[in-house]
């Protein structure tokens, strides 16, 4: 186990301390607990060894006050009010972030940018992006402030690109967020260095990643998890499937290899179009994506769809809403693989499709090493 300085303040991997095989029987225990109705056998599929630092392809850190302008992560903390604590290394996300905070720190030292402060609403620095493709070597960076000051665009760009380290920076972008959440919001986003996007290749496939695109954190299981869908699919030319909420179209163009047909269903337009570019980049054609509301399409347009067998589901953190639910029972696909991040949330959402199914398998696996969460596949079979 390697050594985190920031461990114990940092609340980034709050299980980190733990050797791996305690963190999985840990989260083996948490999934009896919030699953154990179903009665299966339900055994997490593990990170390998080489993989469990350095796996994660994102991450936003958040800029505060501490006699100087700092930039890291929320601290650990049982409280609501939670502090930025700095950060000079992050172990399970890049080697690289070291020499990319410093110069980013140093920069904003140099030009004696503002920080901007939650409650007051006044201030400029807010948050810096990093991405990172591990298949490609490709780092994104972008920095989001308010519209309250104005970035020397051409020297922070400089700044970054003195950096020194393996992998190489395809995009700069700068960020404007004037929104009261602390959520990353994309009011206006502008490209000041490289591409628009860097790549990410997973098995055959080459994916296109912008600033704002939403992708598995973990590429290294994410292979996993859409290959086992693909497996248990087992579609073949003269079968369909419905991919909702999907996204920039990752497990779509792996079922589309084998299938007649896919239709994917995003509601964010930039990602509909950028699935759209990644099909016509990796030659897949028998693939549609269509720009739309989930609940919208599935209680107006889903009839369309009816003979479709296979649904996919890989909705948000928060799960399916109740309508939602009822208009795929209504639809009644023979098979639902549905996907989530969030344990509660997918228990819920498969009791209430028990109505009409049977859940044949729980197959979880460790996309966040060294932290208490878990992406769960489940099986369903119409009755």
């Amino acid at each position: 186990m390697q050594n985190c300085k920031h461990f114990g303040i940092c609340g980034g991997c709050s299980l980190y301390q733990l050797p791996y095989q305690e963190q999985l029987r840990l989260k083996q225990k948490m999934i009896k607990e919030i699953l154990g109705r179903f009665n299966l056998n339900i055994k997490i599929l593990p990170m390998n060894f080489y993989n469990q630092y350095f796996y994660r392809n994102k991450m936003e850190f958040t800029f505060s006050e501490d006699k100087e302008p700092i930039c890291g992560l929320y601290q650990l903390s049982d409280f609501k009010i939670k502090k930025v604590i700095g950060i000079e290394e992050c172990l399970i996300f890049s080697e690289n972030i070291f020499q990319i905070l410093e110069a980013v720190k140093n920069f904003m030292r140099t030009k004696k940018y503002k920080v901007y402060n939650k409650y007051t609403h006044k201030g400029f620095l807010r948050n810096l992006i990093v991405k990172e493709s591990k298949f490609i070597d490709q780092i994104m960076i972008g920095i989001v402030t308010t519209s309250q000051d104005f970035l020397n665009k051409e020297e922070f760009v400089k700044f970054l690109l003195k950096i020194e380290f393996s992998k190489k920076i395809e995009s700069i972008y700068w960020i404007i967020n004037d929104s009261i959440s602390d959520a990353v919001i994309f009011q206006k986003k502008e490209l000041l260095y490289g591409k628009p996007y860097i790549y990410e290749k997973l098995d055959e496939f080459t994916f296109k990643i912008g600033i704002d695109t939403f992708f598995q954190v973990n590429p290294f299981l994410a292979r996993k998890l859409y290959n086992n869908i693909k497996n248990y699919a087992d579609l073949n030319k003269f079968d369909k499937a419905l991919d909702l909420y999907c996204g920039v179209g990752c497990i779509g163009m792996y079922l589309a290899k084998s299938a007649g047909f896919v239709c994917g269903i995003e509601l964010n337009k930039n990602a509909v179009e950028l699935a759209k570019e990644i099909a016509r980049l990796n030659k897949i054609e028998n693939i549609l994506f269509v720009n739309s509301d989930i609940k919208k399409f599935l209680n107006t347009e889903g009839i369309n769809y009816k003979s479709i067998n296979t649904f996919i589901v890989n909705p948000p953190r928060q799960g399916l809403s109740g309508k939602i639910k009822r208009a795929i029972l209504r639809l009644s696909p023979k098979y639902i693989f549905y996907s989530s991040c969030n344990l509660q949330n997918l228990a819920k959402d498969l009791k209430d499709l028990t109505e009409g199914y049977c859940v044949e398998f729980i197959e979880p696996f460790d996309f966040f090493p060294n932290t208490l969460h878990l992406e769960c596949l489940a099986k369903l079979i119409k009755n």
